[in-house]
């Protein structure tokens, strides 16, 4: 099971700031119980300097020690501190014993001092023991405390962060859901418009409620994308409405044929092969436009298969020029070609070859008759360079990237060749799966030039051909 984002924030924050709660109270607890130790050893030196003090004052008036020692104990009277004075053995001269066992009384050391816990009646108690000396012979101090108050302490605070550790979270936890419900609530929003978008609506945009935060990015982020939805459905719908206006072109053409055919029982001969004549050149053509169309339907599925290899350049090309010559023959129009010599492709040849032929065939259908076409090849900086120019009128500012988009024919192609549109955008998308560019190089009332532009190889490559899966968006 999914949490939803706020229940796994809060979530996240409670186990964090119960982490953090919890070391701060343990560091708490260390802390006072250092700190409380410190300041209690501190006020049990404080008092045995003060006896100590108090003895010699008046040692150096009686100079006797159970006399000094007696008059000590009456000046140092300390509720719950045990003060005695003890002679250089360590027996008790005078003393305050408040709860002290005198059995428990540590033996007398010749250090300076001792500081130290012992175990009485199962309570410690925190002792000091502090020889001293004075012209009437040395002494001892000795005081002490039971720990039960500084244990009491520690209880209190720890059982009062015990119970404000859970209520401190538990509070956190409601005000971080509530925060979190408050952040989120436009995404929530921003999902139900969404929701709301079918492809009838697609024009709708989502609306954050602050363009200027991470959720208005995220808004701006999926309003970029449905255009982008938007206009691929668009060229999708309009790339159906070509496909459907240029199919029904030559079906209506083969089927009127055959009707007016069969308008009467019997016709001549020669009525029947115009007719199968017609039939014929509607169906080659329909043909030619479903191939064309099944390239592009590949292309932009993303599974184009192509087969890599290396071959002369100039080769394939002469073949290219020869059968477009035939075409440009038939229509009065000279083709010629300036090929570089011991120019390699490494690429899918049929591919190549189409690419090539596309270029050929539409200069062939811009250029008036009388007119030629010129077909270059060359290495220019690290590149193959395949040129195709015409003599033909042009072609307008307004036209030159339109013209690789699907189905866009000019009016003079449609007339001369009843090409489909598709030429350009196949052979752009041949270039730019062989990682090169083709570009409208040149247009102008003297005539255009094509340019492909190729990676070049430096040498003849094995001939071994890789099969290679092309991910390429045609136009």
């Amino acid at each position: 099971m999914t949490l939803r984002i706020r229940t796994r924030l809060t979530l996240w924050y409670i186990g964090v700031l119960a982490s953090v709660l919890v070391v701060f109270s343990v560091g708490v607890l260390l802390m006072q119980r250092h700190y409380s130790r410190v300041q209690f050893d501190t006020e049990l030196e404080s008092v045995a300097r003060t006896a100590a003090g108090v003895l010699r004052t008046e040692l150096a008036q009686s100079h006797d020690l159970a006399r000094a020692a007696a008059a000590t104990r009456q000046a140092i009277d300390i509720p719950d501190r045990t003060v005695a004075i003890l002679d250089a053995r360590g027996q008790p001269v005078a003393a305050h014993w408040r709860g002290f066992r005198r059995a428990n009384l540590p033996r007398a050391t010749s250090n300076a001092s001792m500081v130290g816990t012992l175990m009485q009646n199962a309570a410690p108690w925190r002792i000091r023991l502090q020889r001293e000396d004075s012209p009437d012979g040395p002494f001892i101090v000795f005081v002490g405390a039971s720990e039960r108050p500084l244990i009491r302490e520690q209880l209190v605070l720890g059982r009062t962060l015990l119970a404000g550790v859970p209520l401190a979270a538990l509070l956190s936890a409601l005000i971080c859901w509530g925060v979190a419900s408050r952040a989120l609530a436009p995404l929530t929003e921003m999902s139900d418009q969404a929701e709301r978008i079918t492809a009838q609506s697609i024009q709708t945009r989502l609306s954050p409620a602050n363009e200027d935060d991470e959720i208005g990015q995220l808004a701006r982020a999926f309003n970029r994308l449905l255009d982008r939805v938007r206009e691929a459905v668009d060229s999708q719908r309009q790339f159906m409405a070509d496909a459907s206006h240029e199919l029904r072109t030559p079906l209506t053409a083969a089927r009127t044929a055959a009707e007016v055919m069969l308008m009467r029982p019997h016709r001549d001969e020669e009525e029947y092969r115009d007719a199968l004549d017609i039939v014929r050149t509607q169906t080659h053509r329909l043909r030619s436009m479903v191939d064309d169309m099944l390239v592009l339907a590949r292309a932009d599925a993303g599974g184009a298969r192509l087969r890599m290899t290396s071959c002369a350049a100039g080769d394939m090309l002469d073949e290219c020029a020869d059968a477009a010559r035939v075409l440009a023959g038939a229509r009065g129009i000279t083709l010629d070609s300036v090929l570089e010599p011991a120019v390699w492709w490494y690429g899918d040849e049929a591919l190549l070859r189409q690419l090539t032929l596309n270029l050929l065939q539409n200069a062939v259908a811009h250029t008036p008759p009388g007119g030629s076409v010129r077909l270059t090849l060359r290495r220019v900086n690290g590149h193959i360079e395949l040129a195709v120019s015409d003599t033909g009128c042009g072609i307008a500012p307004s036209d030159r990237e339109r013209i690789f988009e699907r189905f866009v024919r000019l009016d003079q192609a449609r007339e001369n060749l009843g090409g489909a549109g598709l030429g350009l955008p196949i052979a752009r998308w041949i270039a730019e799966s062989h990682g090169g560019t083709l570009t409208l190089d040149a247009s102008g009332p003297a005539g255009s030039t094509f340019i492909a532009r190729f990676p070049q190889v430096a040498q003849p490559l094995s001939s071994t051909s890789e099969t290679h899966r092309v991910h390429a968006a045609a136009h």
